[in-house]
């Protein structure tokens, strides 16, 4: 659109937690490399190794800029409040798969290991745990194994890999060595019962002993928190967790930031994250009197609804399988030319009847 554009990150690299949250097996560093380096090519100015707060305050930022766009993600770890929780080899999901990301590679080797949740983050852990050398890995979780939150296909090529799930155990308390190290985690049999105001069966302890689970390393993948203090400072308000912004992604009585993404909506998609960003990159430009219109110089014919008849999604190829140890390769299968080319003619026109959805506060156009 025309604008100057300068980017804080506070981490060596850019990326955020596709770089530092999703595993190689997932998203290939050299691709994530090159849709950057795409991105640069604009013409941003980026400075790493920066934190608000720390090396430069909120403050300072939001007088410099005309506009100022909150990207922080949500790399806090939350934690599970037990008994034990502060013994060695007790590590949260996301500063391990952070440090796999640094190159900082824990080793795992012959180790049991215990993954406490039922997210996308608890399975990136758990498929990672198994690519570093560890014997066996067991992901526990309080629900059923339909209730996980995780995309189905990562649940199924865990277990593939060889990942144990164990479902309706929540868990108690870790007990330690006499050298202070993990020695097991300790559940609670659960029962599932009514569907609560989240619309999800509520667990309850069940009527049985509690089980013993022996490991040596405890991973807690039970959430993720942001950090934003620096940024409550200038009148950023957050609520369970998250910043506060309305549907354009403006954030309410603060002139000139918007926020988006993972910050704002809590841990999601990449998908809805982009998303969140190119919202805000348009309604920041109206904020700052423009209406720019970005054209990709390709004709696109007019949307109109047909009667094209229903047809399958074409499903890609996994290549998980038990012995990945040390394989950080891409481990699903592109579309084939013929698989491509049916899957876009599926295509829905999302970019004109999906827009209100994605675009916030606006229904008329991208």
């Amino acid at each position: 659109m025309g604008h100057d554009v300068t980017v804080y990150e506070q981490r060596p690299k850019l990326g955020g937690m596709l770089r530092y949250g999703i595993p190689d097996y997932r998203l290939p560093q050299d691709v994530l490399d090159r849709d950057i380096a795409h991105i640069l090519s604009a013409g941003i100015k980026v400075h790493t190794g920066v934190s608000i707060g720390k090396d430069m305050t909120m403050d300072n930022i939001q007088s410099s800029f005309d506009a100022v766009y909150i990207a922080i993600g949500a790399h806090n770890d939350k934690k599970l409040g037990l008994e034990g929780e502060d013994a060695q080899n007790v590590i949260s999901a996301v500063a391990m798969l952070r440090a796999v990301g640094d190159g900082d590679t824990p080793d795992f080797t012959g180790k049991k290991v215990c993954v406490v949740g039922g997210g996308n983050v608890s399975m990136d852990a758990t498929r990672t745990a198994l690519r570093l050398g560890a014997e066996s890995v067991t992901c526990v979780y309080r629900r059923r194994v339909e209730d996980m939150t995780a995309l189905a296909e990562e649940i199924e090529e865990a277990m593939a890999e060889g990942c144990q799930i164990l479902p309706l155990q929540a868990p108690a308390r870790i007990e330690a060595d006499a050298e202070g190290k993990v020695a097991a985690l300790w559940t609670r049999p659960q029962l599932i019962g009514a569907y609560g105001r989240d619309g999800r069966p509520k667990p309850v302890n069940a009527d049985a002993k509690e089980f013993r689970i022996p490991c040596d390393y405890v991973i807690v993948a039970i959430g993720q928190a942001i950090e934003a203090q620096a940024f409550e400072k200038v009148g950023v308000t957050t609520s369970r967790g998250a910043i506060q912004a309305d549907h354009t992604s403006s954030v309410p009585g603060v002139d000139n930031v918007f926020a988006g993404g993972d910050a704002v909506s809590g841990p999601a998609t990449v998908i809805r994250a982009v998303a969140a960003g190119k919202v805000a990159a348009a309604n920041i430009d109206n904020y700052l009197g423009f209406d720019h219109k970005i054209s990709c110089d390709v004709e696109i014919p007019p949307a109109h609804f047909t009667n094209t008849p229903p047809c399958g999604r074409v499903n890609l190829k996994s290549h998980a399988h038990p012995g990945c140890q040390g394989d950080f390769s891409l481990v699903m299968e592109g579309m084939s030319q013929e698989e491509a080319h049916q899957e876009s003619s599926r295509c829905l026109r999302c970019d004109h009847f999906g827009f209100g959805s994605f675009k916030g506060g606006r229904n008329t156009e991208w």
